[in-house]
């Protein structure tokens, strides 16, 4: 084991930024680079106009990621293709076509997966994807997942001893635009802010109705919504509530500039995500790097990042009355959301800083390769 095993890596790095793109940019900017001889292959097939949409440019990059991915095999010589997975039907397919090719041609095949609905899809697909799923897990050598309750997803589907939970970090900001440090005006509203995608399954409508409910009976809370909008239906919906309620909700758009991202963290008092089907969500990450009190779905991994009572407060999925009520105790407990701000921003530097992710991911591989020699010896 003295010599590294090359890896080569299939994800995908900004533009877009996104949970996948964000940790991929973070992993070849740490140590992990530095530990293993490394191909980075950037495959960039997802956008939010086009997210699971068959195109013809997509097929065009099919056609030609395909090739580079052919040849960086032949050249480089990996022993293993770290592979971003989707358990989406349609996207399996195309996954399904790299990894298998990557096995034929004599690689270990890592599934790196940032989702948790393996199980899912094994048991809503018919006899087809369930032969491919079955015959992939098989011969894949480890899944890197983002947290312990992902597990959950592969039982019956792979062997426990070869998933692997590495959860994920975000950049600290701290030397990011000084001159944004936070100093809030007594005069200015309270702030809450929703910084994912508005969409249905990022509780983008928990967040309206429990906006509604905040509202009506405080006058100096503000709502700042940031994100792309998922439909124009959501957007309209949005605007209703915007029309209700004009100086106390705001749309920031889609944010890409860190600094205007800092701003915006930096300018909140609490940081709110009702999602209803996630993993992990890095936003989290950035709020406790930025010291916010949060309050968020118990989904996913989401109970691992966020402690009850002292990260924020957990809710259950859709609840907007629930949402409402913790959000409210942190309106009226100015001292808790201070507390509850220095918690994450001390948990944040203890576990979610970038060199955090490239040792953890350097030790996967580690665990990965010694296990491959003890079944070598066995």
């Amino acid at each position: 084991m003295d010599k590294k095993p090359k890896i080569l890596i299939c994800g995908v790095l900004p533009p877009p930024l996104f949970g996948h793109s964000a940790l991929y940019e973070i992993l070849m900017g740490s140590s992990f680079v530095k530990e293993f001889p490394i191909s980075f292959l950037n495959l960039k097939f997802w956008s939010y106009q086009q997210h699971k949409k068959i195109t013809i440019q997509k097929i065009s990059k099919l056609i030609l990621y395909f090739g580079d991915y052919f040849l960086r095999i032949v050249i480089f010589r990996p022993k293993y293709i770290l592979y971003n997975m989707s358990w989406d039907k349609m996207p399996f397919l195309k996954d399904f076509l790299f990894c298998a090719t990557g096995r034929i041609l004599g690689c270990q095949v890592v599934i790196h997966d940032m989702g948790q609905y393996a199980q899912e899809m094994y048991q809503s697909s018919g006899r087809g994807y369930r032969f491919l799923m079955r015959w992939l897990l098989k011969r894949t050598s480890a899944c890197i997942v983002l947290g312990g309750k992902t597990y959950q997803s592969y039982l019956g589907l792979i062997d426990p001893q070869k998933v692997i939970a590495v959860p994920g970090s975000v950049e600290d900001t701290i030397d990011v635009a000084r001159y944004l440090e936070k100093s809030k005006d007594p005069e200015q509203p309270l702030k809450i802010l929703y910084f994912s995608y508005l969409s249905q399954s990022k509780g983008v409508h928990v967040a309206f109705k429990a906006a509604a409910r905040i509202l009506e009976k405080n006058r100096h809370v503000k709502f700042t919504f940031v994100g792309p909008f998922e439909s124009p239906e959501i957007e309209r919906d949005f605007l209703d509530l915007q029309k209700k309620y004009p100086s106390q909700i705001e749309y920031a758009g889609y944010v890409q500039s860190l600094e205007e991202r800092v701003r915006l963290y930096r300018s909140a008092d609490i940081f709110i995500f009702p999602t209803l089907r996630d993993v992990f969500g890095l936003v989290l990450l950035h709020a406790m790097a930025e010291s916010l009190p949060i309050v968020a779905s118990d989904e996913g991994n989401v109970s691992e990042i966020i402690e009850e009572g002292r990260s924020g407060f957990l809710i259950s999925k859709g609840n907007d009355m629930q949402l409402a009520e913790k959000i409210q105790i942190l309106i009226d407990n100015p001292a808790l959301r201070k507390t509850m701000g220095e918690w994450n921003r001390a948990k944040y530097l203890k576990m979610y800083r970038p060199e955090h992710y490239g040792q953890r991911m350097s030790q996967a591989f580690l665990r990965i390769e010694q296990g491959n020699e003890n079944s070598k010896h066995g």
